[in-house]
């Protein structure tokens, strides 16, 4: 029986394999979603290199040895904007207003308004400090003097922060394409089976029903694996991805993911009428899957009832038990939750794939 079940996942495996939209989506994509969302996630949450594609040129122009204007322009370069003569954004100070000419708005100009209101608060502050001194130091000196009171940020109970950058990327796109990848093509694979006949040639072959199904849904699972290691290797070598001691954990849960991620591949498959309907909503389920289960943003920095969403989504559950492990530096017993309700929703697919199974 195990025999005849390995044969037919190692069989759909190599077909699934020779599909060129198939290698596309697994090989040449993921690397590409991970630098792309570096750039979206560093901009959203400030880190990776999103601060550098932020940073604004701006052209000064301002009194000469004008001491309020001086400080004024260094703290304008601290605040996240690169002084340049020829930029086309310009701010004019004169008779001690600063007027920001920003021409045509795009999606920086709101984040620059507000660094220049912060340099403006902060220009008002040392001003006074210089006024309540009655001038035993000067804007100037300010502007080199280390400050008397420092603020440290450090999480209260819980060690990590909120995942930027590679470590929200790389999880999160890997999260995304294993259930592109076993919804679409794992889907449409199995309907070209029924379509050309295949299947029912299968099926009189001398195997039980059981054992062809298993075999389903064993090469659908084997290609998720492909895909997961696959996308853990571009983001360890390419990307910096580090698992740490929780590696082993991690491939658990991501074990979980493939298994359910290959039972809806088959469900979708043995529902679906045609490919674009199977091709379609297997897109559209993906989409839903990654909005709302972290894997494009840090679920952090969204409002709390798609937070509260998070926890009914099995991508979710997949991205809160990586970042668990990975970022948090939580115990493995945490994740047990969440393994097994992939687990369980894995199964319950699975029963339901073998009920709407068909050969023709």
């Amino acid at each position: 029986m195990l025999s005849n079940v390995w044969f037919i996942a190692r069989t759909d495996l190599r077909f699934a394999l020779r599909d060129r939209s198939t290698l596309l989506w697994l090989i040449l994509m993921p690397p590409v979603f991970f630098f792309f969302f570096f750039f979206f996630i560093g901009n959203m949450t400030a880190g990776g290199i999103g601060t550098m594609v932020t940073k604004g040129r701006v052209f000064i122009e301002a009194p000469a040895e004008d001491p309020l204007s001086a400080r004024f322009t260094d703290l304008v370069a601290e605040n996240g904007f690169v002084i340049d003569p020829e930029a086309s954004r310009r701010l004019l100070i004169e008779d001690g207003k600063a007027t920001y000419h920003a021409g045509e708005p795009t999606p920086a100009t709101r984040m620059e308004e507000l660094r220049l209101q912060k340099a403006t608060l902060m220009l008002r502050a040392e001003t006074a400090v210089v006024a309540a001194r009655d001038g035993e130091i000067t804007l100037a000196d300010l502007g080199t003097t280390p400050p008397s009171i420092t603020v440290s940020v450090e999480p209260a109970g819980r060690l990590g922060r909120v995942p930027t950058g590679f470590e929200q990327a790389v999880p999160g796109i890997l999260v995304m394409f294993t259930i592109l990848v076993l919804l679409t093509s794992g889907g449409i694979l199995l309907l070209m089976e029924r379509e050309q006949d295949m299947l029912r040639r299968l099926a009189s072959a001398p195997m039980l029903r059981e054992e062809i199904i298993a075999g389903k849904w064993l090469g659908r699972t084997l290609l998720a694996v492909a895909q997961i290691g696959i996308a853990m290797l571009f983001g360890t070598a390419l990307f910096g991805m580090d698992s740490g001691d929780s590696l082993p954990v991690v491939l658990v849960i991501l074990a979980g993911w493939a298994a359910l991620c290959a039972s809806l591949g088959l469900l979708g498959g043995s529902l679906g009428r045609n490919q674009a309907e199977v091709g379609g909503l297997g897109m559209l389920l993906t989409v839903i899957m990654a909005a709302f289960g972290r894997a494009w943003w840090p679920i952090e920095v969204t409002p709390g009832w798609m937070q509260a969403l998070q926890k009914a989504v099995p991508a979710g559950w997949t991205m809160d038990a990586m970042h668990r492990l990975i970022s948090f530096g939580d115990a493995p017993l945490s994740i047990l939750p969440h393994l097994a309700a992939l687990v369980t929703a894995a199964l319950a697919i699975a029963w339901a794939a073998v009920r709407a199974f068909k050969f023709d």
